[in-house]
């Protein structure tokens, strides 16, 4: 039986109104959004990832908090490989995974209590250096500020990387979530003075939290570019690395 080549029969199946046209492109953008949060993470089951196993039983281990893309994205990767190359186990957190739906702020103080204590536990670490990335670094200064007397004790020092001046308790990478009234403000950046503090910024950035961190614990440095610096995830490793220098000292003797 031969094939008809109509080209009506073909072109019966598109829309035929500007509606239908519509409702086509949100479901393909529907399609790609729900991609994009498939691979960032959201919906994997344990937020939690263990690097450098193999360096485990040293002094210091640090535990990471994410940007809204997860572990597999953006700096998160470099700044985990740099450190586990330092010789430091890293204990990822995904974000967008532990932060896929809205937390409060219980939950998300509990979050971050609870990863120091996973990472003391699971590399067997006395002290530990907790990072953050972006809206992970959002995530990390507000469970700093309430962090329980007995955890402070075991904390070496924390690094914000490109922290917001707001925080939120939910990742979203198409940043629809963030437009509404933020789940926390600036306002207790000052109860970061119980330990070392650095925090890093793009020069160019505007929406940062870091020019409130006048603590004479905390340090400022601005990398060149926006919230992206540039892409330069060596000069970002590096400049952690150095920030971190007197812990890696400390690291070397072991």
């Amino acid at each position: 039986m031969a094939q008809s080549t109509n080209p009506r029969s073909s072109a019966r199946w598109l829309p035929r109104t500007g509606l239908g046209w519509l409702c086509v492109v949100l479901a393909m953008a529907g399609a790609v959004l729900l991609g994009l949060y498939a691979v960032a993470g959201f919906f994997d089951r344990d937020p939690v990832h263990l690097f450098g196993a193999g360096t485990r039983g040293k002094p210091v281990a640090a535990v990471f908090f994410s940007g809204d893309m997860g572990l597999r994205f953006g700096m998160g990767p470099y700044i985990s490989d740099g450190l586990v190359k330092a010789g430091i186990p890293v204990l990822g957190v995904s974000s967008s995974t532990a932060f896929a739906s809205r937390r409060t702020r219980a939950e998300t103080d509990a979050i971050v209590a609870n990863a120091i204590r996973q990472t003391l536990r699971q590399t067997g670490a006395s002290r530990i250096v907790v990072l953050g990335q972006s809206f992970g670094a959002d995530i990390v200064r507000v469970g700093l500020a309430d962090l329980p007397q007995d955890l402070r004790g075991r904390v070496a020092a924390a690094v914000l990387v490109v922290p917001g001046a707001t925080a939120y308790f939910r990742a979203d990478p198409s940043g629809l979530s963030y437009r509404g009234t933020p789940d926390a403000d600036g306002s207790e950046a000052s109860r970061l003075d119980w330990l070392p503090l650095t925090c890093i910024q793009g020069v160019t950035e505007t929406d940062t939290l870091c020019p409130a961190l006048t603590m004479t614990n905390a340090r400022r440095i601005a990398l060149p570019g926006g919230h992206f610096l540039r892409n330069d995830h060596r000069l970002l490793v590096q400049t952690i690395l150095r920030e971190l220098g007197p812990v890696l000292k400390f690291q070397e003797r072991f």
